[in-house]
């Protein structure tokens, strides 16, 4: 169990549902990466070969030497983190323009969850910051009772020991209709062929649920969820 993870998702979930929505199940994907024509892992356009020789001699040189150095696609430093959450198919697509505004990494309360109407995308609400009218003496004492807090107090995350974990106010930033969707299946993704969740939407596009797991039956369980 990892204390520092936020309520649980199911519970987060729950009050962002329209009435008579009914919710199927929500699990927490905090990375999400592309398998799209065109666009590498975080969603940027690949520079074609075309475009590097039109670029001119110098620039291709350095991009041959950035390769050589470890700068390239597919050195270590550059490859994307393990995601929890794959898009599949051709730019434009359902899955791809539902998602597209999305960071590749988000935080670790972005949810994905799935209702009777709707797949869902759920994000925690990041008020703006105000500006403070505290005196500097006022802001000192402050910060060192925050600075004693902080060491008499053990914290897990954003979880502090004998707070009870707090509700996250959320709001949609994305979602495809339930009309959208074909189906869902258990597959296996990627050369690993790791078990997933996988969404098919009527375009052809969809997208791969991993959400951390390598045992098939959990994903088993999901999918006998999805039809109920």
């Amino acid at each position: 169990m990892n204390l520092g993870y936020p309520l649980g998702a199911a519970s987060q979930a729950l009050p962002s549902l329209h009435p008579g929505e009914r919710l199927l199940w929500a699990a927490y994907g905090r990375t999400l990466n592309y398998d799209v024509r065109g666009l590498d892992p975080w969603g940027v356009p690949k520079k074609s070969v075309l475009g590097k020789i039109g670029s001119g001699a110098a620039n291709f040189a350095g991009d041959m030497v950035g390769a050589a150095l470890g700068g390239g696609d597919d050195s270590g430093a550059s490859n994307p983190p393990s995601p929890q959450v794959v898009v599949l198919g051709e730019q434009g697509g359902i899955a791809h323009a539902a998602v597209r505004e999305l960071s590749t990494s988000g935080s670790l309360s972005r949810l994905w969850a799935l209702t009777s109407t709707r797949l869902l995308v759920l994000e925690k609400v990041v008020p703006p910051e105000t500006p403070s009218k505290k005196s500097f003496m006022s802001k000192a004492i402050g910060f060192g009772k925050e600075i004693a807090a902080i060491m008499t107090t053990k914290t897990y995350g954003e979880n502090a020991e004998g707070v009870p974990i707090a509700r996250h106010e959320m709001v949609a930033r994305a979602g495809i209709p339930r009309g959208s969707i074909a189906g869902f299946a258990v597959a296996e993704h990627g050369k690993k062929r790791r078990p997933c969740l996988r969404a098919s939407f009527v375009d052809g596009s969809g997208m791969d649920f991993l959400f951390d797991c390598d045992d098939p039956r959990q994903f088993a369980w999901l999918h006998s969820v999805t039809v109920s």
